[in-house]
């Protein structure tokens, strides 16, 4: 017999917990059952966000989750998604900050409340079953086998941040933890944070941009191309499916203006002077000169008369 754990069989127990209070409150029965899984995935994640820093000034744990990958680990669309969020919301188990513009928002989740009559229900449970015969609770015990039992204890307190090595790729809660571990300059990493939902959103891989830098490095500043990765993930209709080959576009773009900008500048410089300023002042001189000419005229015509006065 082999008695030993196996990966396998780890995996395939592994499980989210969800509140009881919410088949037994009228303000939770409601919800739908997308809603309410979604609530158990999110509360899963609670330990991957403090790994991640992922806490306000107030101690306040908050999550960085994009609709397009919710909606993945639910099998549903992004409408659905956003369906899922304000059922949850106006039942006041989520909290959804904006943050400014560029910046990603911010989940909160909130605790669902027990009242009383969901303590009386906990309580009647509790005491229906102790009053039951000894018989009768050894029935219930051992209706299952003894190892599923065993395991099922084993397991109680087992939730998948014990697999967060491997559960996540790019696109999922570890992204900040990527971004500032890439080999890119400051300003970089910081468009990227503020851009984190989009980049789960489109499921872009952070290390794609970082080689895509690095091969143009050189055609911008490092300035320039932050504004070109701000634009790009900011400014791009629906989703980014190559991110390298929007960012190549992006970088064209920005060459093409800095190239009108500087040839905007050259001929600034080169017209100092305005042709019909020079028009005016050649006109000018050309009067002048024939001022003078005429001038000249006259003296003959006065020494030629004063000879004749005088002969």
């Amino acid at each position: 017999m082999n008695n030993k754990f196996n990966i396998s069989d780890q995996v395939a127990e592994r499980f989210y917990r969800l509140p009881k209070v919410f088949f037994t409150n009228d303000l939770y029965k409601k919800l739908s059952n997308d809603a309410k899984i979604a609530y158990a995935l999110l509360q899963d994640r609670l330990e991957l966000s403090i790994k991640n820093d992922w806490f306000d000034e107030e101690g306040s744990i908050y999550f960085l989750f994009g609709n397009e990958q919710l909606g993945e680990i639910l099998n549903c669309s992004k409408p659905t998604v956003i369906k899922i969020k304000k059922e949850l919301q106006k039942c006041d188990l989520l909290e959804e900050r904006r943050m400014g513009l560029s910046k990603s928002n911010r989940l909160f989740l909130l605790k669902p409340v027990a009242d009383l009559e969901d303590i009386q229900a906990f309580k009647m449970e509790q005491k229906s079953f102790s009053d039951l015969e000894p018989q009768q609770k050894l029935n219930i015990l051992t209706s299952r086998s003894k190892n599923s039992l065993l395991q099922e204890v084993k397991n109680f307190n087992t939730n998948d941040t014990d697999f967060s090595d491997t559960d996540f790729n790019d696109t999922e809660v570890s992204i900040h933890h990527r971004i500032t571990s890439l080999d890119i300059p400051t300003m970089l990493k910081e468009v990227l944070i503020d851009n984190q939902e989009r980049l789960m959103d489109d499921m872009i891989k952070v290390k794609d941009i970082e080689l895509h830098y690095k091969a143009h490095a050189g055609i911008l500043t490092d300035y320039q191309y932050a504004s070109a990765l701000q634009y790009s993930l900011e400014k791009t209709k629906g989703k980014i499916k190559n991110i390298s080959a929007r960012l190549t576009k992006a970088v064209e773009d920005k060459q093409k203006w800095i190239r009108e900008q500087q040839a905007s500048q050259r001929l600034t410089k080169e017209e100092m002077v305005p042709e019909w300023f020079q028009e005016r002042n050649q006109s000018r001189d050309e009067k002048s000169q024939g001022t003078e000419e005429l001038s000249e005229e006259m003296k003959i015509k006065r020494d030629q008369l004063l000879k004749e006065l005088r002969g």
